[in-house]
């Protein structure tokens, strides 16, 4: 392999390397905001389902906006 040769394979592998790097950190970005609002998510479901009244009135506006009045 000769100078230019190892030059560009350098440059395409360090090129490769950037991007599987951004893509990794995005990857990783979106999996924490996804666990973390799956985690809000779960807090919610749990508060609303400890209290009656709170689930009764949730399960109203649910049925409201599925009829799609709001």
């Amino acid at each position: 392999m000769n100078e230019q040769d190892q030059q560009i394979s350098t440059l395409a592998i360090k090129s490769l390397s950037e991007k599987i790097s951004k893509e990794a950190t995005q990857s990783a970005t979106l999996e924490a905001l996804y666990t973390v609002t799956a985690m809000e998510l779960e807090q919610m479901k749990q508060i609303i389902e400890s209290d009656e009244k709170l689930k009764a009135k949730f399960e109203e506006v649910k049925g409201q906006l599925a009829n799609g009045n709001q």
